[in-house]
């Protein structure tokens, strides 16, 4: 017994005829006389006195029309709920990120959603990303932004950019620099676990190019102050700057190979997709999004679809 069904016993004790009533719900009647006596063999009961003049309701089916009503009005009011949640909704959402990711979209992430969804409050955490992942399958989290090298099984995850790391404080001849010229360098790095890290330790393990970490650091600001007061050169991706964008360094995107870590936004695939859920995650892929097309999102781009 379906919310219709009830709709179409209503519209017929209305009409006082099963064939108007077929007119106006636009059923054959045939179907919708099966569809009343079914209804009377679910209630137990006969609902509807038949005549060659119409139908009117027996005394069950007067009351039973009354609580049909009711019954509704009241999905009305639940549906009402809903379409108002969809276009207004509300709630809290928690996005965790690496302090990289965090640097790129809080700000105008927090502005979007005030903007926009006033009645959503956003939780922002940042961890190392090697964690972010497992506090999402937790539950900890509502969404997630990941690097591939993090993303599990239990993930409902949806690629949105690149970006490729470049060297800060180690002159070059333009805007390019060779991965093999950080050999026997002094750098400033991100302890572990950390993206940026891992992604240029594996490429100089795999070309033997053995570069000397002298501090590790997990601030991007400190990190560029140690390399302006010359302690060593450091490698990061440019959203990592932020305003932080040293005119007074060099910088030069690694080449010979380039660098690139894949940004990803990740919810679990056993969470439930709410309205507001929803909606933040959409602000935030269109953010990382215009990061990518953004002038300032030097060495960023839209992740190109999987064949």
């Amino acid at each position: 017994m379906d919310s219709r069904r009830i709709k179409n016993f209503v519209t017929v004790v209305e009409t006082g005829s099963i064939a108007r009533a077929a007119q106006v719900l636009h059923i054959a009647q045939p179907a919708l006389s099966v569809q009343m006596r079914r209804m009377e063999s679910l209630v137990g009961c006969q609902l509807l006195s038949r005549s060659s003049r119409g139908v009117v309701p027996t005394a069950t089916g007067i009351e039973f029309c009354r609580r049909a009503k009711e019954t509704l009005k009241m999905l009305e009011a639940l549906r009402a709920i809903g379409q108002e949640q969809a276009s207004s909704p509300s709630g809290h959402v928690v996005i965790g990120t690496a302090a990289s990711a965090a640097n790129m979209i809080a700000v105008p992430l927090v502005n979007a959603v005030r903007e926009r969804y006033p009645a959503i409050t956003l939780g922002l955490l940042e961890s190392p990303s090697v964690y972010i992942a497992e506090l999402l399958l937790r539950g900890r989290l509502d969404i997630a932004v990941m690097f591939d090298e993090n993303l599990f099984t239990g993930m409902q995850v949806l690629p949105v950019i690149e970006e490729d790391l470049f060297v800060i404080g180690l002159e070059a001849k333009g805007e390019e620099i060779d991965l093999q010229r950080l050999d026997g360098v002094r750098l400033v790095m991100p302890a572990r676990p950390n993206s940026v890290r891992t992604l240029l330790d594996r490429a100089c393990a795999d070309r033997g190019i053995t570069p000397e970490v002298v501090t590790e650091v997990s601030s991007p600001y400190t990190m560029v102050q140690l390399v302006r007061a010359g302690i060593g050169a450091t490698v990061l991706p440019w959203s990592m700057l932020g305003a932080l964008q040293p005119s007074d360094l060099p910088i030069a995107r690694i080449t010979n190979p380039v660098l690139t870590r894949s940004i990803s936004v990740a919810t679990a695939l056993d969470a439930p997709q709410s309205p507001h859920l929803i909606a933040v995650k959409s602000l935030l892929v269109d953010l990382l999004g215009q990061q990518a097309s953004s002038s300032q999102g030097e060495g960023v781009r839209l992740k190109p679809p999987c064949d």
